[in-house]
């Protein structure tokens, strides 16, 4: 394919393969750059339909001239639609701080590529429709695109602020009219909620915490964890069941009811008032708490 520039008198030869190649690799680098700034992962087929958007719609660069604000809601669009693809469109928040990443790092890329055009002398590029054909070797393309993916990682690692150890709380409550007692950790992302009473509720791993529970509550949860949603409760329990969403999926977690949820101190034990207390399927991966609570909670 060919784009004529200055009333004929340039010719750019364009190969459409190499092209949309080029891009579907580029977007792919950038992509993991943006899941890692924004704290997300994506399965590897939705990186390879996000990569493959980029590519096509890297093609108005052959459509004819569009009015300003369409070029700018092109982009806009295109960009929340390829990172969509990639991270799915579940947290709009989530969903828009990868699309500003995504779009940062196009920009930062471009502004290393023009640096590279500027200091080797090489003719600067082809526009159109907000969309940049540089003049450059494919390969230069990749590394740099590269190379920016590589420095994201480095500075992620270098500058996250390391956490200060987790301290951990002990907190008593009823369940099956047998008190049990479970050490909890502050997590600041944790905002689930009762849904009947919208107090903040308690999260219990289960297998952490099973040891310490009521027999019927360890049978209730075995079954549910196993598919029966429909057994009965343990007597004497009000079920509740929380909707938790992560970036990986949405479900509801079992729970129950409590009246309240003693924090214990060396002064004995300081009510805390009633709530709910709900139980998640997998471990904490830490043996110095079986629980978490948010910044609300207390």
């Amino acid at each position: 394919m060919a784009a004529k520039r200055g009333g004929g008198r340039i010719k750019t030869v364009v190969y459409l393969d190499v092209l949309l190649l080029t891009n579907f690799l580029t977007a792919y680098l950038l992509l993991l750059a943006a899941g890692a700034l924004s704290g997300q992962r994506a399965p590897f087929a939705r990186m390879l339909a996000g990569s493959a958007l980029a590519a096509l719609s890297a093609l108005i660069l052959f459509a004819p001239e569009q009015p300003y604000p369409v070029q700018v809601a092109y982009k806009a669009a295109t960009a929340l639609g390829i990172t969509a693809a990639a991270f799915g469109w579940r947290s709009r928040r989530r969903l828009v701080t990868a699309a500003c990443w995504y779009a940062a790092l196009n920009i930062a890329l471009a502004g290393a590529v023009l640096l590279v055009i500027l200091r080797t002398g090489t003719r600067v590029a082809d526009t159109a429709n907000l969309t940049v054909y540089l003049r450059v070797s494919p390969l230069l393309l990749l590394v740099l695109s590269g190379a920016c993916c590589a420095a994201v990682e480095l500075g992620l690692r270098l500058f996250t602020r390391r956490e200060a150890p987790t301290k951990t709380a002990g907190l008593e409550l009823e369940l099956c009219g047998q008190p049990v007692r479970l050490r909890a950790a502050l997590d600041t992302g944790c905002h689930l909620r009762d849904p009947v009473t919208c107090l903040p509720v308690l999260v219990v791993s289960y297998p952490d915490a099973k040891a310490r529970l009521p027999d019927a509550v360890n049978t209730f949860l075995d079954q549910w964890f196993a598919g029966a949603t429909r057994a009965d409760p343990p007597p004497g329990t009000r079920l509740r069941l929380v909707p938790c969403g992560t970036a990986a999926e949405k479900s509801l977690l079992p729970g129950f009811a409590v009246q309240g949820i003693g924090l214990i101190t060396e002064n004995g034990v300081l009510g805390l008032g009633r709530s709910a207390v709900v139980f998640a399927p997998r471990s904490f991966g830490s043996t110095a708490y079986e629980a978490l609570y948010g910044n609300d909670f207390m």
